[in-house]
């Protein structure tokens, strides 16, 4: 399937999709945006897939789980970050009230994963 790449002001917005590119996209996101965010450590340690959605599995700042999946749904490319909590994960409309929940966003990009990323720390107090 590849990599859609389009421009917004000087920045490239890379369209993430279910495939070996879109994977490494989303890893090299996540890091980019944690090495620029105070250099914090991130490690990818599992990859899976269900359904035609992948999962790419991040440990962040050695205390925090966070799987982030992109697939298609009705047609449409989708991408989500979850936080683990114990055992299982879940979703911004879980772990945070509605208002700020709704400023996630779903689109399968590279700008949406900095922006999930951004809220996410704000979430955890990094912000």
């Amino acid at each position: 399937m590849g990599i859609d790449c389009r421009k917004k002001g000087k920045a490239h917005i890379v369209l993430l999709k279910n495939d070996l590119d879109g994977r490494n996209a989303l890893r090299n996101t996540n890091f980019s945006f944690y090495e620029k965010n105070g250099n914090r450590p991130v490690g990818n340690f599992l990859d899976s897939e269900e359904n035609g959605f992948f999962y790419v599995h991040f440990l962040i700042n050695r205390k925090h789980v966070i799987r982030y999946s992109v697939g298609q749904d009705r047609g449409i490319f989708v991408g989500g970050v979850s936080l683990a909590i114990g055992p299982h994960y879940f979703g911004p409309y879980d772990f945070w009230d509605y208002e700020n929940s709704e400023r996630f966003s779903m689109e399968a990009s590279t700008e949406a994963v900095e922006n999930n990323l951004s809220l996410l720390d704000e979430f955890l107090g990094y912000r």
